[in-house]
This record gives C-alpha cells, structure tokens and sequence, in this order.
C-alpha cells in the first residue's frame, strides 16, 4: 500500500505531522461558499455601514435566548469552580 506524505516532510515540524498525508495539511479556506455567497450579494459601498440595532425590535425570544445562555455559562464556571 502506498502511502502518500505531506509535500516536503522536513517543513511539516513535529514527527507526527510528517507521517499525515498531504491533504491534510492544506490550507483551509477563509470562508464557506455560503458565507462568500452571501458577502458577495450584500456588497456594501467603501464608507457605508449596515444600519445600526433597533432596540424595540428585540424579540421576547432573544430575551430568551440570551437568559439561557447566561444561565447555562453561569452554572458551568459556578460547577467548575466547586
């Protein structure tokens, strides 16, 4: 069997980084298609800034949302620490 190696092994560092084969040590893109899809059709101007959060229009929802999410870090560090 054969097995395929990172592109130049003594540029890989550790000893276990050389035995990976070479597409695992690509470089993985800076955004997903969809992210860049996206980025791409909301292409703002130079200068020109999203308009900025309403505060009337969060939800009861993201109340919630954000308590949960509060509560669940505040019992995790508050297990953590006793």
């Amino acid at each position: 069997m054969l097995r395929r190696r990172a592109p130049n092994p003594e540029l890989a560092g550790h000893p276990f980084r050389r035995t990976l084969p070479a597409h695992v040590l690509r470089p993985l893109p800076m955004f997903e298609p969809e992210v860049e899809a996206a980025m791409k059709a909301l292409q703002l101007p130079e200068g020109v800034r999203s308009p900025p959060v309403d505060p009337r229009r969060i939800t009861r929802q993201d109340v919630m949302d954000f308590l949960l999410a509060y509560c669940a870090c505040f019992l995790a560090v508050s297990v953590f620490i006793f």
